[in-house]
């Protein structure tokens, strides 16, 4: 069965529908971020993936291959709880929910338009193909956990 992935027009789409689904008064079922942190989290990680915001490299030889073939390329979701992430990755500050949302939903269709190519922080290079998948995995991430 293939891996959900932003580059599906469909899934990007049904994607899309859940991120407004959430409000910016939504509580998280686990972890420290709030719902505007969280929609400003997730559009740091977008414009690293297509190389807008520069990130320091933190991949080594586990990651680029162990960790990219288990997180990237498998079905296998991330653990709910606190992970580390890369500081860049939380650099942005919340404005208005619309703002914030409406530039969530560009990128989204950016990367989506299979414009993402940059290196990523703990993964190393990856295709848009492989944007695709991890961009999808990390926002249905954040979802769940906001209930959506």
């Amino acid at each position: 069965m293939a891996q959900p992935t932003l580059l599906d027009r469909t899934q990007r789409d049904l994607l899309i529908e859940r991120l407004r689904c959430v409000s910016p008064q939504a509580k998280a079922a686990w972890g420290r971020l709030d719902a505007p942190r969280m929609l400003c989290h997730l559009n740091d990680s977008l414009r690293i993936s297509l190389g807008e915001l520069p990130c320091k490299p933190q991949h080594n030889l586990l990651t680029r291959t162990l960790g990219n073939a288990l997180v990237v390329n498998t079905g296998l979701k991330a653990p709910r709880g606190r992970i580390d992430t890369a500081p860049e990755m939380m650099t942005t500050k919340p404005t208005t929910w619309d703002a914030d949302l409406a530039a969530c939903v560009q990128l989204v269709e950016r990367v989506g338009a299979g414009q993402a190519a940059a290196v990523h922080p703990a993964f190393g290079p990856l295709t848009p193909e492989e944007w695709g998948r991890m961009n999808w995995k990390h926002i249905s991430h954040h979802l769940e956990q906001f209930g959506v």
